[in-house]
């Protein structure tokens, strides 16, 4: 698995689809205000602003083409393929590169975060981009979302135990056979583990807590408030970071981004994070909250990271609603030669 700042194919995204019977999303209150109108109104400047830098492909229910049509930017190729919702990053394929510069792709179990339903056409989803991009195809049986991993290209991975050991995902797993597989299909040397995400509704994800963004280099998600309900534990994982060597024995160098102390969502201690962007060719795609001081700094310290990169932000907001933010919506197909 490549790392998400090298070349790109296209960007993969799926358009919101709306089902009647969604009940199970309403027991989790952060997952529980997402207004599907507003939505996609953020898919689509999401996918507009990321076909400035390299194509976009949006995976659309039969029953939204018309609104989909309606809403993209003519830049924006549509696939038409049934959906349960938009979250390609967990549900899409990962994608891998050969020492021959060939394109293959990993179709992992999908199972709704273990906790939603429906998704049986989700999982059908993977082998779908899979094909239509002409990707050596891989099957695994063990279930994994595209958000709950971040690799450098070199061997290495983050995740949280939180969410990969959670027993909603592999019961009959044990940690080291989740590693093997891990190991096995992305060919990975070392995995740390960092304890715990900040979002109820993956079971903590690592792409809102931290990334890599250059080989043994990691921006992270940091909390200097002793008061906040997440200070502990962002600062373990911090530590944790902090302490670790990379797959060839290099320390990481581990780079801060102060969450937004807002709290968007109702009931919920949920923070805001700005580490859920998307690398795309040559620009950033970084959501912002509406909290100015907090807004400037993030985008100030990503420009500083990327400088070669342009960098756009959109306001999340409306996407955080849903459970995710603009990492979560997006999964990159990277350049290859056609097979």
């Amino acid at each position: 698995m490549p790392p998400e700042w090298n070349p790109h194919e296209c960007c993969w995204m799926q358009w919101p689809h709306e089902f009647k019977d969604k009940n199970s999303y309403k027991e989790i209150e952060s997952w529980s205000h997402f207004d599907f109108e507003k939505g996609r109104y953020k898919w689509a400047e999401v996918s507009k602003a990321i076909s400035k830098f390299e194509k976009v492909n949006m995976i659309v229910h039969p029953e939204d083409i018309e609104i989909a049509k309606k809403l993209l930017h003519n830049s924006v190729n549509i696939y038409e393929f049934k959906n349960d919702d938009c979250w390609a990053r967990d549900s899409g394929a990962t994608f891998l590169i050969n020492d021959q510069n060939k394109l293959g792709g990993v179709d992992w179990e999908f199972n709704g975060w273990g906790k939603f339903s429906p998704h049986d056409s989700d999982n059908k989803i993977a082998k779908f981009m899979i094909e239509k991009s002409s990707a050596t195809y891989f099957k695994s049986q063990m279930v994994l979302e595209g958000g709950s991993i971040h690799v450098d290209g070199t061997g290495t991975l983050i995740t949280t135990e939180q969410c990969l050991l959670n027993k909603n995902r592999n019961p009959n797993l044990s940690k080291e056979e989740i590693e093997d597989n891990i190991k096995k299909y992305l060919n990975i040397k070392k995995i740390i583990w960092l304890k715990h995400g900040t979002d109820e509704g993956t079971d903590g994800h690592i792409d809102n807590i931290a990334c890599f963004v250059d080989q043994s280099k990691v921006l992270a998600l940091s909390c200097n408030d002793r008061q906040d309900p997440f200070f502990e534990k962002i600062n373990e994982n911090l530590e944790i970071l902090r302490t670790s060597k990379d797959a060839n024995g290099r320390p990481l160098e581990v780079i801060e981004i102060e969450m937004s102390y807002k709290r968007l969502i109702p009931n919920d201690d949920e923070p805001s994070s700005y580490i859920n962007f998307y690398i795309a060719n040559n620009g950033i795609v970084m959501p912002s909250f509406d909290d100015e001081k907090a807004d400037k700094n993030a985008q100030s310290i990503i420009q500083s990271v990327f400088p070669k990169r342009k960098v756009l932000v959109i306001n999340g907001i409306d996407i955080s609603l849903g459970g995710g933010n603009i990492h979560c919506i997006t999964q990159q197909q990277p350049l290859s030669i056609q097979q």
